[in-house]
């Protein structure tokens, strides 16, 4: 029986450590997360201020990216973000008040809700950036479409400008035609009576 109750005592150590691990794991992905979105907003900041060179592929890159069920996939990102700033809120609440006179246990416990408050800063903080990160994708994207109807507007503008030079100029050489003809009628008229 106690080889029984040991082996049972291992497993259910497994798999708290293996629940720890995962844990740790999804705090590790959020942060990564965090990192990854400070980088993205940083350069979505800073891309007006870039040389042509390296802005043109990038404006390239936003225009061209379409990803399917894009607000389905951003939805479903900022619930699970909420989710786990509340979990780590509720867990870092659930130690903050230990009654408790045993050293170890306040210890433990404060080292806990210490994790969980910093997992609820990483949670917020990756929310709150993956927020303004969508807001400056959305942004940049208006402003790109707005640049190149601008762009094209202008063309049509030369277009219409030359057109229009070509008309004048045309109906300038139609009246010095026609002032010609009338000329000629006149030569003739005058020279041959």
């Amino acid at each position: 029986q106690r080889q029984r109750q040991r082996q049972r005592q291992r497993q259910r150590q497994r798999q708290g450590d293996t629940h720890r691990e995962r844990g740790r794991m999804l705090w590790l992905g959020v942060y990564y997360l965090l990192t990854a979105e400070t980088v993205v907003c940083l350069l979505l900041i800073s891309l007006g201020h870039m040389p042509l060179f390296i802005q043109r592929p990038i404006r390239k890159f936003i225009t061209h990216l379409n990803i399917p069920k894009a607000q389905e996939v951003t939805v479903a990102i900022i619930v699970v973000l909420i989710a786990l700033f509340a979990e780590s809120v509720r867990k870092g609440l659930k130690h903050s008040h230990v009654h408790t006179d045993d050293f170890k246990d306040k210890l433990m416990h404060d080292i806990k809700r210490l994790r969980n408050e910093r997992n609820s800063y990483i949670a917020f903080g990756c929310l709150f950036l993956f927020l303004l990160m969508a807001q400056l994708w959305v942004l940049i994207k208006r402003v790109i479409k707005a640049e190149d109807e601008k762009q094209l507007q202008e063309k049509k503008h030369e277009i219409l400008l030359k057109q229009v030079k070509n008309n004048t100029n045309q109906a300038g050489l139609v009246e010095v035609a026609k002032g010609l003809k009338e000329a000629e009628k006149e030569e003739k008229e005058g020279g041959g009576g």
